[in-house]
């Protein structure tokens, strides 16, 4: 065979597909083994991802260096995870070293390469060995020998993921964790799963349609491993927070120091006008709120790592019970019965919140009434509901979806939309509408995730749900008609007619799920009177099985309608919460509503 002396755009690209195929075909395989720096099931995944942001945002160019800047600036754009931003900024440093090179011979190669794995152990706050990074060192120290004694590219790769292969065997030995488990680090695995592929696109000249990816060999002895899973309290933080920040001149020294006080796992990596972000913090609305004064969020990710090692490792019932931000649910609950949040978005000011995560109501109810702009609410992104579907899809035996009435919101029909290929290819999944929203769509979620708790089938949980439905009921309290005004759901002229009448609104949703007028008020206290007795008449009539109160920003309030609540019926609620932003925003400071299930047990 012909050797290959110089590298150019073509080569590379079609390396990046191979690679690419190479890891979707071990994504699941690098998910299972994945125990650090969390044991948290998607490693593989989040690799794959980084790449195929790449293959998606890469056209072939004959020059080398052209197409190197497209592959670091898709790269710095879609990095998912840790593994995913240390190969992002490996990929920005080769960029950087190959200037405007229209192509490279082995030599010019293998010193970008060293030069590279220094630039994206800058990134990574506390660099560990036994990880990725380590099989990025010792290949790329092979790479240096190697092009010291040939100038095939073609044996140069070849014979350089061999060393490659022996360092990813040997990260067991090198963290105890690892050991532990008995695995080897997922993220080198990923690393080496994908330069296996390019190294099949190098030996054969074309991009297999099946890649023979060699990293096979690996997989009888990792099958063996995993038996001993890091317990969940070793996961110190619990939010992996990614955020892509758009600034002039990003700094990366800068934005480590402010971020290191947030948690761990922190890697920048910086680009041409952009800087990602990677860190496990418990606290990601504080965090976003640091980062929009330092530069523009150009989009951001929040993984919940409990809930995922939950459902990789400690799974409580077959089927997964997902909603989406809108319901109430206490996180002790949330918790106990392993729910799973799509976050619904708010958008404010030209940014995107997450709502409940970037977005709570410790930050947003303060700037309600100091922002010149009104936020508005939107769905949850369609690539994020795909993503939490797939990720499920692996770990559980079916899935139930309960989002927000579809009446007033068209999360359900995105949900219907994402669940289509799975349930085509004859997965168990459903999109149950609620047709209810707040505490009264948190109280059916939560009756749900009991049942499945509990042992109950897919089928008979649905049934459930839809006999929850029926008896679950929502009366809110609005305090001031402004904020509907100012959010298009009263028009102005309403809005000015009701307050000077002082009209007090109470809401509720219809039997299919469009919100109405229930009664009205001319005062607070008459309002809140109101209320009481509808659910006192509710608990005579048709029995009581549970309430809830919900608020927004307004714990005082709601605190003394529980009480009077407690009074009128004899029992205690199950919970007192704040509303989600969303919701809040709509129903304005001040809010207070009460959800009820009718019926008697």
């Amino acid at each position: 065979m012909t050797k290959l002396k110089l590298l150019n755009g073509f080569h590379l690209y079609t390396g990046f597909l191979s690679g690419y195929e190479s890891l979707s075909t071990q994504k699941n395989m690098i998910n299972r083994i994945n125990v650090f720096p969390v044991p948290d099931g998607d490693t593989g995944s989040n690799l794959t991802a980084t790449v195929e942001a790449v293959v998606q945002g890469v056209r072939s160019k004959r020059s080398l260096s052209r197409t190197f800047g497209l592959v670091a600036d898709s790269a710095i754009s879609g990095a998912r995870g840790n593994s995913g931003m240390i190969l992002a900024q490996f990929l920005g440093g080769l960029h950087r070293e190959t200037g405007d090179r229209p192509h490279l011979s082995t030599g010019e190669f293998a010193s970008a390469v060293g030069s590279a794995v220094r630039y994206a152990c800058e990134a990574i706050e506390n660099p560990v060995e036994g990880t990725m990074i380590t099989v990025m060192k010792i290949w790329s120290e092979e790479l240096a020998r190697l092009s010291r004694v040939t100038e095939d590219f073609r044996e140069l790769i070849l014979k350089g993921n061999r060393a490659a292969r022996e360092a990813l065997r040997n990260t067991k030995n090198q963290l105890k964790v690892l050991k532990d488990a008995g695995v080897v680090d997922a993220g080198a695995m990923g690393l080496v799963v994908f330069l296996e592929g390019i190294a099949e696109s190098i030996r054969s000249g074309k991009v297999p349609r099946r890649p023979s990816a060699s990293a096979d060999i690996f997989l009888p002895e990792l099958e063996t491993g995993g038996e001993e899973i890091p317990a969940e309290e070793n996961i110190p933080y619990r939010y992996c927070t990614e955020i892509l920040l758009e600034a002039k001149t990003p700094d990366a020294a800068d934005l480590k120091t402010a971020l290191l006080p947030f948690g761990d796992s922190l890697i920048v990596g910086t680009g041409a006008g952009k800087a990602r972000i990677h860190i496990h913090t418990d606290r990601p609305e504080d965090l976003f709120d640091l980062l929009r004064r330092k530069g523009r969020v150009l989009n951001q990710k929040v993984d919940d790592m409990k809930r995922q090692y939950q459902a990789v490792h400690a799974r409580i019932s077959d089927t997964a019970v997902v909603t989406d931000s809108i319901a109430d649910i206490p996180p002790e609950l949330m918790d106990r019965y392993q729910i799973h949040i799509i976050p619904q978005r708010i958008l404010w000011e030209g940014e995107t919140y997450l709502d409940r995560v970037t977005m709570t109501g410790k930050t947003f109810y303060p700037l309600l009434d100091r922002r010149r702009e009104y936020p508005t609410s939107s769905l949850p992104e369609p690539a994020a509901i795909t993503a939490a579907l797939g990720f499920l899809a692996g770990h559980y035996k079916s899935i139930i979806l309960m989002p927000v009435s579809a009446a007033v919101s068209g999360t359900c029909q995105a949900m219907v939309k994402a669940a289509q290929p799975l349930r085509d290819s004859g997965y168990p999944v459903a999109v149950f509408d609620t047709r209810q929203n707040s505490a009264a769509q948190g109280l059916m979620v939560l009756e749900a995730a009991k049942a499945a708790a509990a042992g109950a089938a897919f089928e008979s949980i649905l049934d459930l749900a839809g006999r929850e439905r029926a008896a679950t009921k929502i009366y809110v309290s609005v305090d001031d008609f402004k904020y509907m005004v100012r959010g298009g759901r009263v028009s102005r002229l309403a809005g000015i007619i009701a307050t000077l009448l002082r009209l007090k609104p109470i809401i509720t949703l219809d039997e299919n799920g469009k919100g109405t007028r229930f009664d009205k008020a001319f005062s607070q206290k008459s309002l809140s009177r109101k209320i009481v007795d509808i659910v006192r008449l509710t608990r005579e009539e048709k029995g009581l099985k549970s309430y809830a109160v919900v608020h927004a920003g307004a714990p005082d309030r709601a605190k003394e309608f529980a009480d009077m609540l407690k009074d009128a019926t004899g029992m205690e609620c199950d919970f007192i919460m704040e509303i989600s932003p969303v919701v809040g925003l709509n129903a304005g400071i001040g809010s207070v509503a009460v959800a009820v299930r009718e019926g008697r047990d």
